[in-house]
């Protein structure tokens, strides 16, 4: 797919790298008239638009559009949303790590589940100002180190991931692994914790259950894999994914992304998480 979009990403010195993957810059010269499906990562978006050109989303939950512009939170998905036809200009982004959320910008991923809400309502004057100084930017470079300085001031360990979960996350979450949440795990495998409390913790940083994180993983996980192939075996990329077959992998794919594995396309094969909806008619509905 032919694209006239320029894209930069920076990641964060440390402390900030704990918390986020990274921000990116991007520039589009032409407008891009499809809507896609967002597929969900678990990891939260914040997203700043550089002119006054309006952004529309849907929920997959109402269907109401939400039509916004200067910056938008989409907090931790459990499920797909939708992006409408994306117009020219600067768009700038901070793609969070799983539970890294709530540190920097002080509000719990357990809150901001399913929703699209604007920095001002969490930040109220700082936002926009952070706004400003973007839009006042002179190039990426000095846009990434803005985001850099300013997320770094607000940044509140005191709210970082419990040990428990953040060692689940690092060691457990294999999305071809076993749920982190399976009946016959033990108090031990949660670090100490009943499994309740376990996933109580897990929920409040990450903003989901660890089993349905741990589907949006593999699903994720299995469609990077499929926007690498030019003829894809569904078979054994559900075998590969450690899917019970093929079927399972597809149920999977409509009830996380909206979408079955044989009708997604990938934006780009560097975007396996934004699948190019072909008929608008459908998107709309």
């Amino acid at each position: 797919m032919v694209d006239s979009m320029q894209l930069l990403r920076h990641h964060p010195a440390p402390p900030l790298d704990r918390f986020i993957d990274c921000f990116w810059w991007t520039r589009r010269d032409a407008r891009h008239e499809h809507w896609e499906h967002a597929l969900p990562s678990g990891q939260p978006q914040l997203v700043f638009t550089l002119s006054e050109q309006r952004i529309v989303c849907l929920s997959y939950e109402t269907g109401e559009p939400l039509v916004w512009t200067g910056n938008l939170l989409h907090g931790p998905q459990s499920r797909y949303y939708m992006n409408g036809p994306k117009p020219c200009g600067t768009v700038v982004g901070v793609s969070f790590r799983t539970g890294g959320v709530g540190p920097v910008l002080g509000v719990p991923a357990a809150e901001l589940v399913d929703r699209h809400v604007g920095l001002d309502v969490l930040w109220g004057h700082r936002a926009r100002l952070l706004q400003e100084q973007l839009m006042a930017a002179p190039d990426p470079r000095t846009v990434f180190l803005v985001l850099e300085q300013r997320l770094g001031e607000h940044l509140r360990i005191a709210l970082s991931m419990h040990p428990a979960v953040e060692h689940a996350l690092m060691h457990g979450s294999d999305p071809q692994a076993p749920e982190l949440a399976a009946d016959n795990r033990t108090r031990r495998d949660y670090g100490g914790y009943s499994p309740r409390h376990f996933i109580a913790l897990f929920r409040e940083s990450v903003g989901m259950t660890p089993s349905h994180y741990l589907r949006i993983r593999r699903l994720s996980e299995s469609l990077r894999i499929l926007a690498k192939q030019t003829h894809p075996a569904l078979a054994d990329i559900a075998t590969q994914m450690r899917y019970h077959d093929q079927p399972h992998f597809t149920r999977e794919c409509r009830a996380l992304g909206g979408i079955t594995p044989g009708r997604y396309r990938a934006l780009d094969s560097d975007s396996p998480l934004h699948h190019v909806v072909i008929d608008t008619s459908a998107a709309r509905r």
